[in-house]
Parts: C-alpha cells; sequence; structure tokens
C-alpha cells in the first residue's frame, strides 16, 4: 500500500523599492501571484519582488517495489526566492532571481550534503535564474518580434510532457542556456531554437553543470520547438526536435514529436505521439510515446475527460537495442498521478478526471488512475 499525504502552504513576500505598485507574473504556479514595487524613468524600469512557499509531507511505505517497508517520514520543505527585472526601451532586459529551498529532515537515500547528488530538496541560497534578453529586430509584441535569451534560465513548452522547470520539486529545473524565439507573423505562431545544459543543484555550493554522476543532469540539450495556434480555428499544432546528448554515458536520443489540441464549445481533444532513435548506453536506441485524451463540459463549471498514455518499454535486454522511452525533462506530476510515482517508460495508463470549478479560485478534481507495464517480463517501472 503506498499512501501519500501532502499539505501546501503558500505565504508571499511583498517588497518595497519606490513609488507605485504593479502586479508581476508568478514565478512558478505553485507559489501563486506576488506584489512587486516598480520604479520607471523614461525608457528605464526597474522593479522586483519575492514569493515564499512552505510545504509540508508525510509519507508511509512510499518506496515503491522495495524488499521492505520503509519507515514512515515527514518533513517541511520551504521555497524563498527574490528578484529583480531590468528593462530598457522594451528591446533589453536583464533579470535575476535567487532561491533558497531547504528541508529540515532529508529524504532517504538523498542525503542533502552531498554536493555531487542532483539534489531535489536543499539547495542553500543560490543563483536560480540570471539571464539577459535583447529584442533584435523589433520591440516584443510587434507581428514579427524576436527574442535572443543567453543565460540560465527555464523551459516550459507546450503540454511540458517532455519538457518542464517542474515547479513543485523544491528546487525546480533551470538550464545554462542559448535561446533565440521567433515571432512568425502573429502572436499565436513561433518557433523556439535552443542548446542548453541542465544545472545540477549542489545544495552547499554555486550550482553549475559540472559532472554530477547523473545521466540526465550531465547532458546536453538542444531543440527545436514551433507552435501555431492561429493556422486553424479552435486548433493548437505543435511539433518538435528534441536532442539529449551525453557522450559519458552513451547516449544520444533524438526525438520528434506532434501535438494537436481541439477546443470547442462543449468537447475537447488533444493527442501528442512522439517517436525516437539514435543510442542510450552505447545501444541503438529505438522508442515511442504516445498520448490521447477527450473531454465534455457537463455545465458550465463541471468538465469530465478520460485520457490513454503509452511509453515504450524494451522487449528483450540482450538484443543490442534498447527500446525504453526516454521521457527527457517532464512534468509527469501534472498527468500519471499525483503520487509522482510514475514515468512515461515502460508504462500504459488510463485515466478519468472529473473537475469542478466552484468558485474562481477554487477547482476540486476526482480522479482514477489505472497503471500496467507495457513489457512486464523484460522491463521495470520507472519513477518520476
Amino acid at each position: 500500500m503506498i499512501m501519500a499525504r501532502a499539505v501546501c502552504l503558500c505565504a508571499f513576500v511583498y517588497l518595497l523599492f519606490a513609488t507605485g505598485l504593479a502586479q508581476a507574473q508568478a514565478a512558478n504556479v505553485h507559489a501563486g501571484r506576488f506584489a512587486e514595487k516598480s520604479v520607471e524613468k523614461a525608457a528605464l524600469q526597474v522593479d522586483a519582488g519575492g514569493s515564499l512557499r512552505l510545504r509540508y509531507e508525510w509519507k508511509r511505505n512510499f518506496s515503491l517495489g522495495a524488499a521492505a517497508a520503509i519507515s514512515p517520514q515527514d518533513y517541511l520543505l520551504s521555497q524563498l526566492r527574490l528578484h529583480v527585472r531590468v528593462r530598457y526601451k522594451n528591446r533589453w532586459l536583464i533579470y535575476l532571481e535567487g532561491q533558497d529551498a531547504r528541508v529540515n529532515r532529508a529524504f532517504l537515500n538523498n542525503t542533502v550534503n552531498d554536493r555531487k547528488s542532483a539534489n531535489t530538496f536543499a539547495d542553500a541560497f543560490d543563483l536560480h535564474q540570471g539571464y539577459l534578453d535583447a529584442h533584435l529586430f523589433g520591440n516584443m509584441g510587434e507581428a514579427y518580434a524576436d527574442r535572443l535569451r543567453i543565460g540560465r534560465q527555464k523551459f516550459n513548452l507546450g503540454a511540458q510532457r517532455m519538457l518542464a522547470s517542474l515547479e513543485w520539486v523544491n528546487t525546480a529545473r533551470v538550464w545554462d542556456a542559448v535561446r533565440y524565439s521567433q515571432y512568425l507573423g502573429a502572436s499565436k505562431r513561433k518557433v523556439d531554437i535552443w542548446a542548453s545544459h541542465l544545472v545540477a543543484v549542489r545544495p552547499h555550493g554555486f550550482n553549475h553543470h559540472g559532472r554530477s554522476g547523473n545521466r540526465m543532469f550531465d547532458s546536453r540539450f538542444y531543440g527545436v520547438y514551433f507552435s501555431d495556434a492561429a493556422s486553424f480555428s479552435q486548433t493548437h499544432i505543435e511539433t518538435y526536435y528534441l536532442q539529449r546528448d551525453n557522450q559519458q554515458f552513451g547516449d544520444r536520443t533524438h526525438t520528434l514529436g506532434l501535438r494537436l489540441a481541439w477546443q470547442g464549445a462543449l468537447w475537447d481533444a488533444d493527442g501528442e505521439a512522439m517517436g525516437q532513435t539514435g543510442r542510450f548506453a552505447f545501444l541503438t536506441h529505438r522508442a515511442y510515446a504516445l498520448h490521447v485524451g477527450a473531454g465534455r463540459k457537463i455545465a458550465d463549471n463541471v468538465h469530465i475527460g478520460m485520457a490513454y498514455n503509452t511509453g515504450s518499454g524494451d522487449k528483450n535486454s540482450g538484443d543490442g537495442r534498447h527500446q525504453t522511452f526516454d521521457n527527457l525533462y517532464p512534468l509527469n506530476h501534472a498527468y500519471y498521478g499525483y503520487m509522482d510515482f510514475f514515468s512515461l517508460q515502460n508504462m500504459r495508463n488510463a485515466e478519468a478526471v472529473l473537475r469542478w470549478r466552484a468558485d474562481e479560485d477554487s477547482t476540486f478534481r476526482l480522479a482514477y488512475q489505472g497503471f500496467w507495464l507495457a513489457q512486464a517480463g523484460s522491463d521495470a517501472w520507472y519513477n518520476a
């Protein structure tokens, strides 16, 4: 039996640096919105803000597949973020954000004092994001606007099944990257191109992307992502190419993906198909994943939906081929059960979800999740 309970408490830090109060965009979906103080003089605008998040977790028998039950544990997580943003003439922007993430008790087998571990719980105050934005050929918001972003930054693209900053995790994900974004004649049509390296968290030192011994953190990551919400009515189309490269582990996986999302007055549907080739652990890599879903609004504030997800597994571990899907850097928390025990690898998942929006600030969600192994006899469960 696996039981997981989490209570989220959110508090917000208000910083006053000059005159006038401006509403800021939330740094992450779990911390919510917070207030900022801004000052504007001529072409220069400066604003600052922050957030504080507290979360208590209690778990019992949480180690899936362990030979013996692990004792219950509980801990309090805290996450403090402070940022400053400087804009100049709507063409240049500098953004700096510091983060202090702490845990009052170390998760078993994930010691916060291990500088080499890709830690998800603790990180003494450190640079979380720091980048320069340059709009080279017009101001953002114009028909053919562009943006060059250089520095430590986050990626949240599409439905985030393959690429997300994973804000639920206490330290979240950031990349050191060069990223170019171009709007193609409309605000709803965009292409992103980037080269990046995921930043490993070092709880008591400056976070950098030196070798950590972790396959995913030590990889270089490249991509092209095209999004089009303008060409077809009520339809969003996304197509992408992603490459993860880690010579030390013998990995070079290539992912081609296509996502379609349609929103009608009562009905909605979406699907995403992903195929992979390349190398994994020096083996020939061939894998795939698929999502299909549909839903219907049964009242103004009530929605019911169903979905099916599958990620390929390895049929034969001794045939010289690797067929387990490479889930890359996803937001699995939102899709395959809030307990975060499953990833889109060697998995088949069916779900039914009922959502009721009580008011502008409250939504209730009731969900059923079923899980099966894609290759039960030759491959394993993979956690999130």
